[in-house]
């Protein structure tokens, strides 16, 4: 499958439901099931790879900022998201995260699409059972690009000030104070240090 084929069914099943996710998951999954299972593991196959080219600070910090903090399965579900946006929206926000500011009607906490992951995978297995592991991946360890505290609203205001003139910090509370970090590293001694998004 070709990177443009690959837009093109993200695209239809964006039209079909006017990107509308909670119905999104049932369009793609109806232009999947056109599909050979060989595509359908293609299809999956570049559903990781964007995910993986996805995989940086910048981008987490416009996911923290918008979702109201940001987690590690929140951080995988806003980049099922933006791919489910489609081709445009995608590239653009990998070069300039803050760009999705500019996303028609983005709410607080609404660029997640948890489904959105499963949907090649619950298809492919329905005609022919689980995909090959070949177009499983996982995250590099960590993230590209610089880190970020989460408790610098400056940080915010200056790298992403956009989102930050929609979503500020101080107004949703995304930030978890220091005293409930300590709890939780008291109460979940493994935890890593990054807890609200990690």
């Amino acid at each position: 499958m070709t990177e443009e084929h690959f837009w093109l069914i993200i695209q239809k099943s964006f039209d079909a439901c006017s990107g509308k996710t909670d119905e999104q998951a049932g369009t793609l999954a109806k232009e999947l099931r056109k599909l050979l299972p060989d595509e359908i593991a293609a299809f999956a196959h570049h559903v990781g790879v964007y995910h993986r080219q996805a995989y940086s600070w910048e981008l987490w910090g416009a996911a923290y900022l918008i979702n109201g903090g940001c987690s590690d399965d929140g951080f995988a579900d806003f980049r099922s998201w933006l791919i489910s946006r489609g081709k445009d929206w995608y590239q653009q926000a990998l070069i300039n995260p803050d760009s999705l500011a500019d996303y028609p009607g983005l709410e607080f906490r609404s660029a997640s699409f948890e489904e959105f992951a499963y949907v090649a995978s619950q298809v492919h297995e329905k005609l022919a059972g689980d995909l090959p592991e070949s177009c499983l991946s996982l995250d590099p360890d960590e993230p590209v690009g610089t880190a970020w505290p989460e408790d610098d609203e400056k940080i915010f205001r200056t790298r992403w000030p956009k989102l930050f003139a929609q979503f500020p910090i101080a107004e949703k509370g995304a930030a978890p104070a220091p005293w409930f970090k300590r709890i939780i590293s008291l109460v979940f001694p493994g935890n890593r240090d990054r807890p609200d998004r990690r």
